[in-house]
C-alpha cells in the first residue's frame, strides 16, 4: 500500500481518494487512476472468468477556495472546496443486459458505500481531506452501448464535494 500524501492541494486530493477506494478492492473494480489513462486496458487485474470490469478516474473539476480569519488577521484558516468526480468506465461480458445493469449498479453502489463509510477517506489526521462526499453525493449515468463483438460499455460519473482545511 503506498503511503498517505502529507501535503496539501490538488494532488493529495486526488492520492487520497485513489487509495481510499482501492483498498480494499470494490468488487468488479479492477484499477484506480488519479488521472485519465490514455488507455484503459480491462485485462490488467482481472481475474479468471470475471464477466464485468471497471476502471475509475479519480477527477477534479473544480475548486474554490475561501480564508477564514479565526484569532485575527494573522491567525486563519484556508477553506479550499473541490468538485470531484469519480468517473465509473464500465465493460461486461455477460448475454444479457439485466446482468450487465445488474453488476453496474452494484459497482456504483458499493462505490458511493465506499465513499460514505469515511468522510476523511482514510486520512487519519484530516488535514488532506476534512469532509468529503457530504452533503451530496450526485450520479449521472451513461446508455449502455453493445458493440458487435457483444460486449456491452457503460459509464457513469459520481460528482460530490471534498473540503481541505489549512492553516493560513
Amino acid at each position: 500500500m503506498t503511503a498517505v500524501p502529507t501535503l496539501t492541494g490538488r494532488n493529495a486530493v486526488r492520492q487520497t481518494l485513489s487509495l481510499f477506494l482501492a483498498n480494499p478492492k470494490i468488487q468488479n473494480v479492477n484499477q484506480v487512476f488519479t488521472s485519465f489513462p490514455k488507455i484503459i486496458n480491462y485485462q490488467v487485474n482481472a481475474e479468471p472468468g470475471q464477466a464485468t470490469r471497471a476502471a475509475i478516474v479519480v477527477y477534479i473539476a473544480d475548486e474554490f477556495e475561501t480564508r477564514l480569519a479565526i484569532g485575527g488577521a494573522t491567525n486563519g484558516w484556508k477553506r479550499v472546496d473541490y468538485t470531484v468526480i469519480v468517473q465509473i468506465f464500465c465493460i461486461s461480458f455477460h448475454r444479457e443486459a439485466e446482468d450487465v445493469m445488474t453488476d453496474f449498479d452494484t459497482i456504483v453502489d458499493n462505490i458511493k458505500e465506499r465513499l460514505r463509510s469515511d468522510h476523511n477517506f482514510g486520512d487519519p489526521t484530516g488535514n488532506l481531506v476534512w469532509q468529503g462526499a457530504e452533503p451530496v453525493i450526485q450520479a449521472r449515468y451513461g446508455e449502455p452501448s453493445t458493440e458487435k463483438e457483444g460486449v456491452t460499455e457503460i459509464f457513469a460519473e459520481i460528482q460530490f464535494p471534498v473540503t481541505q482545511m489549512i492553516q493560513a
